[in-house]
């Protein structure tokens, strides 16, 4: 699932405008971009990396190498879901053993004799173990912070870059914002990394 997740992600197109694009949305509130020449449509941004305009980008993420935008931010949330939740379930194991070789340490270092202390050999293994809990939790702890971001950006409709500009989203029901990311309607297609459907009106 991580796979495919990321692989939806790297691969969907994250919202980049194009000239097609700009006729058909363009009304009088719209600006030209300075960097691409394009009309700009609202929330809207520029990517430096991307040098695109994409619509309602968060940031751009050099996990997936390229821009959490209008049409892959369900594919983002979801990849950093599924990680949290493998990290999580993995780590347990692991903070075990690396638990039981921290008690083995601590115990070695109370040893008072030497001929004790030489019973005590840490192995490579154990200080594999321990570099790859630390990097674990490490890795799970920021998929699960990129997991709240979205969903606080989901939560109150704006973007990471709305916040950086310091600019409010527009209010709108959560089930709205949901549905924006997500598709229409709600069903178990929405845990899955498959494309949203989009409302008809």
């Amino acid at each position: 699932m991580i796979i495919w997740c990321h692989i939806k992600c790297l691969y969907t197109n994250p919202g980049f405008l194009n000239e097609t694009y700009n006729i058909t949305e363009y009304d009088n509130n719209v600006k030209m971009c300075e960097k691409c020449n394009l009309l700009k449509i609202k929330r809207s941004h520029h990517c430096s990396v991307c040098d695109k305009c994409i619509m309602k980008m968060d940031h751009h993420c050099y996990w997936i190498n390229s821009c959490v935008g209008l049409y892959n931010q369900k594919y983002f949330i979801l990849l950093n879901f599924v990680r949290t939740k493998a990290k999580y379930k993995t780590n347990i194991i692991k903070h075990l053993g690396a638990f039981i070789l921290l008690y083995k340490i601590i115990t070695c270092f109370k040893m008072k004799n030497r001929a004790q202390k030489e019973m005590c050999i840490i192995t490579k293994l154990d200080i594999y173990l321990i570099i790859n809990m630390i990097c674990s939790l490490l890795f799970g702890m920021f998929s699960m912070i990129m997991l709240v971001d979205q969903y606080c950006a989901i939560k109150t409709n704006t973007t990471g870059i709305e916040v950086l500009k310091n600019i409010k989203g527009e209010e709108k029901p959560f089930q709205e914002s949901l549905i924006e990311v997500f598709g229409q309607p709600f069903s178990y297609l929405w845990f899955l990394p498959v494309n949203k459907k989009i409302k008809k009106e």
